[in-house]
Order: C-alpha cells, then structure tokens, then sequence
C-alpha cells in the first residue's frame, strides 16, 4: 500500500512539471483573442482622448498590485484583503495525513500585515495544517493550530524588500509556539525574485498527559521564484534548517534532531481582472527533510524520500477596500 503511494506521488510530480507550460500556452490564446476582439471592424477609426481628467482620474486610483508572482512585495497594500486555502497529503513516515487549511490576511497599510495564515509570501512552506481553520480529515479527523502573525516591512526599494514577522500559534491541536522571521525578497529583474531570511520557532508547553514539549527550531530558508510570463510561474525551494533544538520529551519514531535540508517545488498561474480581484492556483511537493545530518534517536536514513508533502491551494486577493 506504501509503495503504491509513493508511485502516485511520482506521477503527480510528473503532472506538475507540464503546468507552467500548461499555463503559457492558455496566456497565448487569451492574448490572440483579445487582440482579435479589441480590432476595429472595417475601416473605422478609434479616437483616443490624450489630456481627459477622467482617464488620469482612472490611472490614479488604479489597482497597483502586480500580477506577476515573483515581483510582489512582501506586504500586501493598504486595505487589501487575501484569503486562500491548500489541500495537502503528507506522509510523516508514520502516517499519510490528509487536510485542508483555510487561512486570511488583511494589508493594514502599506507595511503592515495581519492575519492568521500560514501562507505568507516570501516565507518558506510553513507547518502545515495552521491557519484560520485547519482541519484533519485522515486518518482521524481533528484540528490543526491557528498562527496568529503581523508582518511589517522596514525596507521597501525597487528591487529589494526587507520584513519583520511575529507570529504567535495559538495551540489547538499541540503545544503552544512562537516563532519570528526576518524575510528579504531579491528581485533583479521583472521576472525572477529570491527570497532568504531567517525564521526562528519556539516550542513549549503540554501537549497531553504524556508529557510536554520544549524545542527550538531555526530555518534558513532559500527559495527562487520566476515568471515564464505574467501569468505563469515556478518557485524551487532548499535551505538549511536547524531541528529539535531544544529537549523534546515524546520524539516520534521518525524524528530528527540536527541538521534537515528540504527540496520543494510550486507551480501556478494567476488570472487578474483588472481593479476587481486576482487569483492564484498553485501545486507542489516537497521533501521536508531530504537530507538529514546530525540527526539523533532518530530512526532514519540519511537520505529520505519516505517522507513528502503534495498540497494544491488557491489564493483570492481582492483590490483594496478601504
């Protein structure tokens, strides 16, 4: 039953790779048809107005927020509302855990973020089932965390953006945590971004009457996200993150203390209707800890394929609203 698992998994790699592609294509045939839609029939003459006050009204108070996914900031602007949810199926080696995050998040002002999400742009693949409503499905039913973040942005340049994230996980399902990130997004271009940072999580406090927890856990995160086109994009994501820092008392079978590189990848494409709203749809995967060194009491490989993350997700981003 594992096995057949995982060879499912391949294929929806497989099926991932032809998305972008996919995607560009579909952005070819809609740009065709507009053009073919926006042409003047016959002979007729379309007279554009260079110097009307309405226009220059129009271009003012026109929603800025680009469309490109590699190019955002890491704020949302002022008065902007994000509401996204993911499907994940993840095999912890113990289990395979599917569920559903639903998170939300408002721009407060241009450098200020709140919400409660784990979906955060320039922020590494964050734990999953968090958010506003996180729920289990198998193979028991439950509910995960719920992040309570704020997120404000102290350098905003052309072609650099530098955060700070305070994020507090209100403990539903385990023991409480408080995490802080310092993320920084790259963009040298209009179509490529990096992102980096450093995102620090503490872990304390009573998870049942078997015990309690208190851990430390510290990701470097690196990830490279780039635009085929306005629509379409990839991001790769690796790093270093540094894990069970501090003494957890019930470790799971599988669990590791040390050193963890993850690979990850996402794909998607972005549908924009201009001063209305715009939509991302993404998938992915990604090897949580691939490469594990250091690692203590754990029962494990050194290299580790068993353990997988596929999740599907959409995010709606409204103009701004106040």
């Amino acid at each position: 039953m594992r096995h057949s698992t995982i060879q499912y998994a391949w294929l929806f790699v497989a099926i991932l790779a032809l998305l972008p592609r996919t995607v560009v294509a579909q952005e070819e045939v809609v740009a065709q048809d507009d053009v073919s839609s926006d042409a003047p029939a016959g002979g007729d003459v379309v007279s554009t107005p260079v110097d009307s006050p309405v226009a220059e009204e129009a271009n003012e108070s026109a929603w800025t927020y680009p469309k490109s996914y590699s190019v955002r900031p890491l704020t949302m602007e002022q008065g902007m509302v994000r509401a996204n949810g993911i499907f994940t199926v993840w095999d912890d080696g113990v289990d395979t855990v599917f569920g559903m995050t639903l998170g939300g998040s408002i721009g407060v002002l241009d450098d200020l973020e709140l919400g409660i999400n784990n979906y955060r742009i320039g922020s590494s693949v964050q734990q999953r089932y968090e958010g506003l409503i996180p729920v289990i499905f198998a193979p028991s039913a439950g509910f995960g965390n719920m992040p309570l973040y704020g997120r404000y942005r102290f350098v905003h340049r052309e072609k650099l953006d530098f955060a700070g994230d305070l994020i507090f996980v209100l403990p539903v399902d385990t023991a409480f945590a408080l995490e802080v990130a310092l993320p920084f997004r790259i963009t040298p271009n209009d179509r490529l971004s990096v992102d980096t940072g450093l995102e620090v999580r503490g872990t304390f406090g009573s998870v049942n009457a078997d015990g309690s927890v208190k851990r430390a856990d510290i990701r470097i995160p690196a990830i490279v996200n780039y635009n085929f086109s306005g629509r379409a994009f990839i991001s790769g994501e690796t790093g270093v993150q540094f894990v069970n820092l501090g003494k957890d008392f019930n470790p799971a079978p599988t669990e590791i203390q040390g050193v963890a590189i993850p690979i990850g990848f996402r794909a998607g494409g972005t549908w924009k209707k201009e001063n209305k709203h715009l939509i991302d749809l993404f998938a992915g995967f990604s090897f949580p800890e691939l490469i594990a060194a250091g690692t203590k009491g754990a029962d494990r490989s050194t290299i580790e394929f068993g353990i997988w993350d596929i999740f599907v997700g959409v995010a709606f981003y409204t103009r701004p609203l106040f």
